[in-house]
């Protein structure tokens, strides 16, 4: 059956995102969302370094209230800064070397729009960790609510299994979102191991080899474990 997950295009992503998407045969990028910058959303800040010792990485943008996250710009003559930043916090992990001058090309490109950026790391990130999904974009959001939302995104692919983060429940009507699509949620139950636990996949990534970072963060191919209906199931993907 047809796997398919959704998010938004977060900074450089903790590692239960890719976690999502690497089980997923579809995830769906969504910049039509409203921005927010609460506490617990990362469409422009992200912690860097690990669980113990770690600092909020923050993009400069320019923004207004009502926002959604396609319009957020980002202020490009403050981002070598940032690039500061980063280099400080990463430069002593052991394939910092490696990968700084690619994602030195990338932080200093000219992004007019905070998700641009974001998604190129993304699909850099994707490419490097070996991830097949494929990646969608929706540009806009139809419906009342965000459960409506979601499953205008989904409804046309038939009888498939939506790949939802436990926290999509505080925002999200499970059983009306499977009336709308007639398709089922597994809510995942993963999570990702200390010291990596809250922070970017970056951390992880300048750790290990690109090859052994979705070991390193018990993401490879088994029978995963989700809830559905209330009841925790092994879910089975072949991809």
């Amino acid at each position: 059956m047809l796997v398919l997950s959704g998010h938004q295009p977060d900074i450089l992503p903790y590692p239960g995102f890719f976690y999502k998407m690497y089980y997923s045969h579809i995830m769906d990028i969504c910049p039509y969302d409203p921005f927010s910058d609460h506490a617990d959303r990362y469409h422009h800040r992200v912690k860097i370094g690990t669980d113990d010792e770690w600092e909020w990485f923050t993009l400069p943008i320019e923004t207004h209230d009502g926002y959604s996250i396609m319009q957020v710009k980002l202020k490009n003559h403050l981002m070598n800064e940032r690039w500061n930043q980063l280099e400080k916090v990463y430069n002593k992990y052991p394939l910092w070397n490696k990968y700084k001058d690619d994602l030195y090309k990338i932080f200093t490109s000219p992004y007019e729009h905070v998700w641009e950026l974001n998604l190129r790391l993304i699909l850099w990130l994707r490419d490097l960790l070996n991830i097949k999904t494929y990646l969608s974009i929706s540009w806009k959001g139809i419906g009342s609510d965000t459960t409506e939302r979601i499953a205008y995104q989904f409804s046309n692919y038939g009888p498939v299994i939506y790949l939802a983060g436990k926290g999509s429940t505080e925002y999200m009507d499970v059983r009306k979102y499977e009336k709308l699509t007639k398709a089922k949620i597994a809510l995942i139950t993963y999570a990702p191991p200390e010291p990596y636990s809250t922070v970017s996949i970056l951390t992880p990534l300048l750790t290990f080899s690109h090859r052994n970072v979705l070991r390193a963060l018990n993401i490879y191919d088994r029978p995963i474990k989700v809830i559905i209906d209330g009841k925790e199931e092994s879910l089975e993907i072949k991809k």
